[in-house]
């Protein structure tokens, strides 16, 4: 029998645990990040745009897409609890862990496209519509902020690729094949 099994179940307990745990930290502090943003923004003086008017036209737009950000967050938190349990399943060697741990990632893969569609249609524009705003009250040029806005989405895209699709790609390709029937109890 391979190892296989037993390292992709660690693999995934490992990953599965530091995506909740990060992603249900994002979704928890998500309001008290803006809230300290929005006083340090308003100490001392300042020259070009208001920082406290920036943050407080950031917060009331936070306030508008945490839906959307919640969504991503509690999508990540649900998938990873799931790849917890498949992990349990594929260290124990549990003839059940192989389907689903095909069907992981299948949603998993599924996932990365709705995610980057939410950053990319969603929550990106109305942030950028905000710093725009922002610059233009102030009298500073906006065209840097269109520059920046395709930027970031050719990032948001890269990184939501180089970070989140390697292992479904790979727990797949190895549990997918049918000589990893064979390396699990029956």
């Amino acid at each position: 029998m391979r190892k296989t099994p037993v390292v992709l179940g660690v693999l995934s307990i490992i990953f599965g645990s530091v995506v909740a745990l990060w992603s249900a930290v994002s979704m928890l502090l998500q309001r008290s990040i803006r809230d300290f943003s929005a006083e340090m923004a308003a100490m001392g003086p300042h020259r070009g745009p208001d920082p406290a008017e920036m943050m407080k036209k950031m917060s009331a737009a936070q306030d508008q897409l945490a839906p959307v950000m919640h969504t991503i967050s509690g999508g990540m938190v649900a998938l990873s609890l799931i790849l917890i349990a498949v992990g349990l399943g594929l260290y124990r060697r549990q003839p059940w862990s192989r389907p689903a741990s095909v069907m992981w990632s299948l949603a998993a893969l599924a996932f990365i496209p709705v995610q980057i569609y939410l950053q990319i249609a969603i929550i990106q524009p109305r942030m950028m519509e905000v710093m725009r705003d922002t610059m233009a009250s102030s009298g500073m040029p906006s065209g840097f902020m269109s520059s920046m806005q395709g930027m970031q989405k050719g990032l948001v895209v890269i990184m939501s690729l180089m970070f989140y699709a390697p292992f479904p790609v790979i727990l797949l390709a190895l549990m997918g094949r049918s000589s990893a029937r064979n390396d699990l109890v029956s």
